[in-house]
């Protein structure tokens, strides 16, 4: 009997070790943390919906995922959390605190990447020599300027002199908002007549200085024939600050209002038909909804697969194969936004970048897993809609 029992529980522990093997071969090999400071707007769900339901279904990896992240010291701990989840990487959407963010995972020996952003010039040149530290995909402030400007000239271009311009984050430093504005306020200049500047700015580089020398704040009034008769300032959210963003689009005269961001969001509901809104943002859904009902007019939007590059290149340095310059330094890549005039463009770029059709797909992704740097370079550089359409 007692032989009975030991061949029966060894054939019960035989049984359930193959019936768990399946799921045990299924699992992924390769976690890699993300961190997210935002977890609810459109755009970011779109960025990770192209991680979990299509990156993840096409290689042998496993995002895990902050929560929403609020300070920096939460930043430390969701880094702490993924560590100890054997998370070979961190993937970074949350900058409250990027060099403690790069100095952490140094010393964890854990590889770190910036998505959809850059590294100051001073940051970059303290980092790029760290064995961890991979480098950074995003619009850097050369691109965050022409995008400003692109915007604004658009709508010079077309005779409007009165225009209106949301801020976004500039009265807190952040550098991508402080170019976009910059780059508005050139383009203003350059169409304003002989005599015509901005505080007395003149060009990009002075405009900025004049920016920071501002105290990051960004004033109205005639810059030469082109006037500046409304500005909206940080995310203070309150009733008051509501008030003053519907008011910022009702000024009389206002043609257009520029927004870093979210000109959908707080500007579109409560303006005159008359006024154009132009923001920067991403192609999502309801950005779609307000361009086809004329509530937005000009779109430079991010596409969710636009991070499938930075993923490329954290595999490739996890695998042991990292790309660096030839001086050895980690990667610096811009890349920009494809701007919608229409809602016919809107469709157009949307429908190229889906979840099961993604711009950037597998195949396309494949090409670089072995290219050198100077390959990968020129990939990531040729980001708009027609460049990687022809890929």
């Amino acid at each position: 009997m007692k032989n009975f029992k030991k061949v029966t529980a060894l054939a019960l522990s035989l049984s359930m070790a193959f019936s768990f093997a399946p799921c045990a071969s299924a699992a992924k090999s390769t976690k890699i943390g993300v961190l997210v400071s935002d977890t609810t707007s459109g755009e970011a769900l779109g960025f990770r919906s192209y991680y979990e339901d299509y990156i993840e279904e096409q290689y042998d990896v496993t995002f895990i995922y902050s929560d929403q992240l609020e300070d920096a010291a939460g930043e430390k701990d969701a880094i702490d959390t993924m560590i100890a989840q054997n998370c070979k990487a961190i993937i970074s959407f949350s900058s409250f605190d990027r060099p403690a963010q790069i100095e952490q995972c140094e010393e964890e020996g854990v590889y770190y990447a910036v998505a959809t952003g850059t590294l100051t010039d001073e940051q970059y040149e303290t980092y790029k020599e760290y064995e961890y530290y991979v480098g950074a995909i995003g619009p850097d402030n050369d691109t965050e300027f022409q995008t400003g400007y692109d915007m604004a000239k658009y709508y010079l271009d077309q005779g409007m002199t009165n225009f209106g311009i949301f801020t976004g984050a500039v009265p807190y430093y952040t550098e991508m908002h402080i170019y976009r504005v910059a780059g508005m306020l050139t383009a203003m200049v350059e169409a304003g007549g002989d005599d015509a500047n901005y505080n007395g700015a003149t060009d990009k580089d002075s405009i900025v200085a004049q920016i920071y020398a501002d105290g990051c704040a960004v004033s109205t009034g005639a810059i030469g024939t082109i006037n500046l008769l409304s500005v909206v300032e940080g995310y203070a959210m309150d009733d008051a600050w509501y008030a003053s963003c519907e008011s910022a689009v009702n000024v009389e005269g206002l043609e257009a209002f520029l927004a870093v961001g979210n000109g959908a969001d707080f500007f579109a509901a409560s303006k005159p038909d008359s006024v154009k809104i132009a923001t920067v943002d991403s192609y999502v859904d309801s950005l779609g909804e307000a361009m086809s009902a004329g509530s937005v007019d000009y779109l430079a939007g991010k596409f969710n697969s636009s991070i499938g590059p930075i993923f490329i290149a954290v595999m490739r340095a996890i695998d042991g194969d990292p790309i660096r310059t030839d001086e050895g330094y980690a990667l610096a890549f811009g890349q920009g936004y494809w701007v919608a005039t229409s809602y016919e463009d809107f469709q157009t770029y949307q429908s190229g970048d889906s979840v099961e059709a993604p711009a950037y797909t597998k195949d396309i992704l494949d090409q670089y897993l072995e290219a050198d740097y100077a390959a990968f370079a020129e990939f990531v550089g040729a980001y708009t809609y027609d460049d990687i359409a022809g890929m």
